[in-house]
């Protein structure tokens, strides 16, 4: 997208909608304003799809790279957005029909950004790239061959112990030749946003960064008393679940590359290819509701997937959003595990709630930013009862897994979120500090790990591999925050018999226009900020692992 025909045309909207004469003739503004952010937004999307999709393509990453260049500018003109908004003549009538949660936010967001740190977001953005950059074709060496990362996964979740080890020895080889890189690119990163922080009038990046989360009411002390919870009550459950996967592994001590893996014999795998699965999902969606059968047939006709594992392709699985008609986008690397099936339900969950939201034709709506693990959690529990599609006679050990893997998730992301705070509060700490305060927190919070002497990770290299350190602080423990919420939509359908899909439903018509917790109570869940919420949560999950034997796997 053209630079001059962004800021021009948006200009010249802003202007038209500070001078209308009623509300009608503003708030049709105001839809065209959204409209042209979506443009935008839809463009960079499907750039980054374009070029992360096949990285050899030489122009794709030009297009990519010169849409991200664009970004302070773009984010400059939202910011004369939120500003505009907010003084609109007809305010009041715009938040009746659109909803107060856009100004809200409005409010929280013109405070994060000014021209003034234009050139710390650049730089920002330029530390992320390449941090990016250094996987853009991650390889190292496995028995004496090149491999790439993601072609490790199958013999880092292999049942022979020698060779897992192997595989996460040469995982993290790869990792130990960029950790002058890593080291770098934190250090920097960590500077420039707290020089960020101080130019917007913010004591420090904390507070900064929870703005940028659209955390409209909530706050610092509210994540402490969560981890506190995942302290007092969900280290203990861990590691009775890591003793129960020793005696399993039939092991003298759990170590950290057996960590991924809870049976002696072989994980249960997915019946047929990444077609079957595929396939299989159309009749999960088409049963689950009318909604999202809609939903998933739509994604099928425009072939807006990309599921395969290709040697020039990124990493990873996420959902996105592409072109102004806001149509959802699933992108994955299936690698023949059972994560295949639980990453395209999670990433399932994030593209249907952009479905039910897309016509509010409002970017922070479609994309919440505070809340967007809400569904893709969810999604993974709803889809439970079909699992034997996927797994046949191995259904009980996918779920028993499944479940026992969310738990096992709790006390991680706690690490990553108490070490962003760490990062932050001290900006001047040094790398080292840094090293022996990631090493302090893992074994705060999940005592039982073994390294088995990899020197690498003794000494606190282990969070370089975390990419929302990096790229987005502070969002890493929504993740654990959704898997909270999901597992009380799964205790419902446990005592229902059927998925709670209405609820569902309900909060991704919603999306962004409500706040994390608001969210919550319109679906009548607990907030994992309440006091002794997790216990409550915990002792039905229990009750479920302790009804299954778990020696028979």
């Amino acid at each position: 997208m053209d630079t001059i025909f962004l800021k021009n045309t948006f200009n010249e909207l802003l202007i038209a909608f500070k001078n209308a004469k009623t509300f009608e003739e503003q708030n049709n503004f105001f839809k065209e304003l959204n409209k042209h952010r979506l443009l935008y937004e839809g463009t960079k999307n499907l750039r980054m799809l374009n070029h992360f999709s096949d990285l050899n393509n030489v122009n794709a990453e030009e297009e990519y790279t010169t849409i991200q260049q664009s970004e302070s500018l773009y984010l400059s003109l939202v910011n004369d957005y939120y500003e505009t908004i907010l003084s609109a003549t007809y305010r009041d009538d715009l938040e009746k029909m659109w909803g107060e949660q856009l100004f809200k936010l409005a409010e929280i967001k013109i405070k994060t950004f000014n021209n003034e740190v234009a050139e710390e977001i650049e730089k920002e953005n330029k530390l992320i790239l390449e941090y990016q950059q250094i996987f853009r074709k991650a390889e190292s060496v496995f028995r004496g061959e090149s491999i790439s990362l993601s072609s490790l996964i199958p013999y880092i979740f292999s049942s022979d112990r020698n060779t897992r080890k192997e595989a996460f020895e040469s995982k993290y080889l790869f990792f130990q030749k960029n950790e002058k890189e890593f080291d770098r690119i934190l250090d920097e990163l960590v500077k420039v946003r707290h020089q960020m922080a101080l130019k917007l009038g913010y004591p420090s990046y904390i507070e900064l960064g929870y703005h940028r989360m659209h955390r409209t009411n909530l706050n610092q002390g509210d994540f402490k008393k969560y981890r506190k919870q995942v302290k007092e009550v969900g280290v203990p459950l861990v590691n009775d679940l890591r003793h129960k996967q020793k005696e399993r592994l039939q092991v003298e001590k759990l170590k950290y590359y057996d960590e991924h893996v809870y049976f002696q014999t072989p994980a249960p795998k997915p019946v047929g290819g990444y077609q079957q699965i595929l396939t299989t999902y159309l009749h999960v969606f088409d049963e689950l509701s009318p909604e999202t059968s809609t939903f998933y047939n739509e994604i099928m006709r425009n072939g807006h997937l990309d599921v395969q594992n290709r040697p020039e392709k990124t990493g990873g699985a996420f959902a996105t959003y592409i072109g102004q008609e806001v149509a959802p986008y699933l992108y994955c690397n299936f690698n023949g595990t059972s994560n295949d099936v639980r990453v395209f339900a999670h990433e399932a969950g994030h593209a249907f709630q952009f479905y039910m939201t897309r016509e509010k034709q409002i970017h922070e709506y479609i994309i919440p930013f505070d809340s967007a693990e809400l569904f893709s959690f969810i999604m993974e529990r709803l889809v439970w009862p079909w699992m034997e599609q996927f797994f046949g006679d191995e259904v009980i050990r996918y779920k028993y897994e499944h479940l026992t893997q969310g738990i096992m998730y709790m006390p991680i992301a706690s690490v990553v979120d108490e070490f962003e705070h760490f990062l932050y509060q001290y900006p001047k700490a040094t790398t080292l500090e840094r090293k022996q305060q990631w090493r302090k927190l893992e074994q705060e919070y999940m005592p039982e790990k073994d390294y088995d002497q990899n020197e690498f990770l003794e000494r606190g290299m282990g969070f370089c591999e975390y990419g929302h350190i990096f790229s987005t602080p502070f969002y890493f423990i929504d993740y654990d925050l959704a898997h909270f919420c999901s597992l009380q939509m799964w205790m419902k359908q446990q005592k229902e018999g059927v998925p709670p899909v209405q609820s569902f439903i309900s909060m991704c018509e919603s999306g962004g226009s409500l706040s994390f917790e608001d969210l919550l109570a319109r679906a009548n869940l607990m907030s994992p900020f309440e006091e002794g919420s997790l216990t409550t949560i915990l002792e039905e999950v229990q009750v479920w692992l302790n009804n299954v034997d778990h020696h028979n796997f």
